[in-house]
């Protein structure tokens, strides 16, 4: 059960079930949805997990934001990502 599962353990799992959510509403619709928005998603996760979401994501061929405070969790998206930081009440942007 979900309870004698790591936190990383049970995020994975959480994140399983909505990327199957939206591989059945594709399915369904014949269409992907217009945004998938996901708030710290990388953290608890290992290197190893932190890979898979990258493909997982990427494979998706849909928009996607994603947040977090350690721009390292992303770097397995590479140049499929555009990272925006906001710092002292300014915007940066640049590409993976």
């Amino acid at each position: 059960t979900a309870d004698q599962c790591s936190t990383g353990e049970q995020k994975a799992l959480l994140v399983s079930i909505l990327l199957a959510h939206i591989r059945i509403l594709r399915a369904a619709k014949g269409k992907m949805p217009i945004l998938v928005l996901m708030d710290e998603i990388a953290a608890h996760f290992d290197p190893n997990r932190r890979h898979a979401l990258a493909g997982a994501l990427t494979g998706l061929h849909a928009q996607a934001f994603l947040t977090g405070t350690e721009a390292r969790l992303f770097e397995d998206f590479g140049e499929n990502a555009l990272f925006v930081s906001v710092a002292d009440g300014k915007v940066s942007v640049r590409s993976g």
